[in-house]
């Protein structure tokens, strides 16, 4: 079966790249939750800060946490290290917007992952900004190639390859991934390996916005079925994939290591 996904524009008639030119970053700040500091903006100065990154040049990572990411970055010295030196961390899971709300620092908004990645690809479009895709069983990264050009038909990706690679190949990779030059570089091997991976080769490029996309490529795909919308806009998303998946059932116990880490810490401060 041929598991096609069409993403509308929401924004198909509307002059998109004016509407981000006129968002202002003056109001963009930072929140603290256990250590890490969040990006408090809305998904259109998210964006607008990824095209800013692009026309500065440099190598830029951006890092999409929920709790269950921050709290294994928070236990984690080698994670720390890494998530201190990205560019960017986007609050995609509700359970930061009730932390931060919960240590008095409330952030805008939720960026959903999903969300935030077709606006950027239908800003990618319009701009002429180009795209690789690394990650997941190649079959799932052609068929996420295959359906967001079939979204946005004038989309520059100038490369895909999956992400079930050993040493040998992985240095092959890289240097694919280097000659295309890509502006942007999707990496979904799943976290913490996307992120490690980023860490280790950042430094072999010159110019490139790296995005941790996790598993978004089964859903771009349509390999695995996006949550129902009532989990969606709840941005509890997290926890559909934990009841359909329940190996995950794991990582409960992280998340309410994490909550009770938060109401400590507004208690005693």
């Amino acid at each position: 079966m041929e598991n096609k996904v069409y993403y509308d524009s929401w924004k198909e008639d509307r002059d998109i790249i004016l509407e981000y030119n006129q968002v202002t970053l003056d109001d963009a700040n930072m929140v603290n939750i256990l250590g890490t500091g969040i990006d408090n903006v809305t998904r259109s100065q998210a964006v607008v800060k990824i095209m800013k990154m692009i026309e500065a040049g440099g190598v830029h990572h951006v890092i999409s946490l929920n709790p269950y990411k921050l709290h294994r970055i928070y236990t984690n010295s080698d994670l720390s290290l890494i998530s201190s030196r990205a560019a960017m961390h986007i609050a995609s899971g509700a359970g930061l917007q009730w932390a931060a709300k919960m240590l008095k620092t409330p952030l805008k908004e939720r960026i959903p992952l999903m969300s935030f990645l077709m606006d950027l690809v239908r800003v990618a479009e319009i701009k002429e900004y180009s795209i690789f895709i690394v990650g997941a069983r190649p079959e799932i990264a052609e068929r996420t190639f295959a359906n967001i050009r079939r979204s946005f038909p004038k989309i520059r990706i100038v490369g895909r390859h999956g992400g079930y690679f050993d040493e040998e190949r992985e240095k092959s990779v890289v240097e694919a991934i280097k000659k295309t030059d890509a502006d942007i570089i999707l990496v979904g091997l799943g976290f913490p390996k996307e992120d490690r991976w980023i860490a280790t080769f950042r430094n072999e490029f010159k110019n490139a916005v790296f995005i941790s996309v996790g598993g978004t490529f089964d859903i771009i795909s349509g390999e695995i079925r996006k949550a129902p919308a009532c989990f969606m806009d709840s941005g509890l998303d997290w926890f559909y994939r934990i009841i359909t998946r329940p190996w995950r059932f794991g990582r409960l116990l992280r998340l309410l290591v994490f909550y009770i880490q938060v109401i400590v810490k507004r208690i005693i401060s």
